[in-house]
């Protein structure tokens, strides 16, 4: 056994924890939906809980420091881009959409990246890539277009939808390779990140009297949501560790991961079924996601 075969396999089994943890987020949004839990009140309640768990690592792990003003506006934009307005979207879209149909609706996140990267000249077309962006808008027409893919009709607006919680990720990542702070930590940046949506969605989802309530005894409401945000939480933390130590190549083939715990998961939990279309439009997600994630020689350093 080489000297990497231990790092190779830890790597590996974080892949498919946090690959496991984000799938089954999907399947908890849809409880807590179905528990009478509002968009705004539940992505208050992740985006609180997450943010305070990232808060506790990052002062436990020396590594808080406190924010300027150029980091302060940065976590603000990433807050609303990359967790507010997606947050919304999906526990929007789970009251209507099977868990399956939302893991293949949020894998199109690598794919708009890159697509939206090219078209602002970060990186270079590739012929490779493309086909991945192309195979990705075929999977979305797979979803959308038969009359037969959906369970039941007019659920279309709803995939689109959750789309463009995706669509708000890839933003996202394309603002913090623009326009990341010299010497930003990614633990920073993703306790900022949640900290600053918390801070937006809270006034709000007081205001409306939408908040998760929290007297006891608490029912599968409080519970899923709860449930939801440490593992977003433990995932991200894990995410990060990855790239750290085996990079961010390799770190991103949890896309697949999730994908598939998050149609797994809906099958077990939910006793959901797809039709051929949708099955159809999963491998060509995966396959998407294959060509459109970049080639490295040695990733696992």
């Amino acid at each position: 056994m080489s000297d990497d075969s231990p790092k190779r396999l830890g790597a590996f089994g974080l892949l498919l924890v946090m690959g496991a943890a984000w799938g089954a987020t999907l399947s908890l949004a849809k409880i807590a939906v179905a528990e009478g839990g509002h968009p705004i009140g539940l992505a208050q309640w992740v985006t609180t809980c997450s943010g305070l768990f990232l808060l506790l690592a990052a002062t436990l792990s020396g590594r808080l420091s406190r924010p300027n003003r150029q980091v302060a506006r940065f976590s603000a934009v990433c807050g609303l881009v990359g967790s507010v307005l997606p947050a919304l979207a999906m526990f929007a879209a789970a009251k209507h959409l099977a868990a399956g149909v939302l893991a293949i609706s949020l894998a199109t996140m690598p794919l708009m990246t890159y697509g939206l990267s090219v078209l602002l000249r970060v990186e270079r077309a590739q012929r490779r890539r493309l086909l991945g962006v192309l195979l990705g808008l075929a999977a979305v027409a797979l979803m959308v277009a038969p009359e037969t893919s959906l369970p039941q009709a007019g659920l279309a607006p709803w995939v689109l939808l959750a789309l463009t919680g995706s669509f708000g990720y890839a933003c996202e990542n394309l603002f913090i390779a623009l326009r990341r702070p010299p010497g930003l930590d990614g633990l920073m940046l993703a306790c900022g990140r949640q900290i600053a949506a918390a801070l937006m969605l809270t006034p709000v989802a007081l205001g409306l009297g939408v908040s998760v309530p929290l007297v006891a005894p608490w029912g599968a409401l409080q519970w899923s949501v709860s449930a939801m945000a440490a593992l977003t939480a433990v995932a991200f933390t894990c995410f990060l560790h990855v790239i750290r130590t085996a990079g961010p190549v390799f770190a991103s083939q949890t896309a697949y991961i999730i994908t598939i715990a998050g149609v797994l998961w809906g099958m077990a939990l939910f006793g959901e079924r797809h039709s051929p279309w949708i099955w159809a439009a999963l491998a060509l997600m995966l396959a998407g996601l294959s060509l459109v994630r970049p080639r490295a020689g040695r990733d696992l350093r």
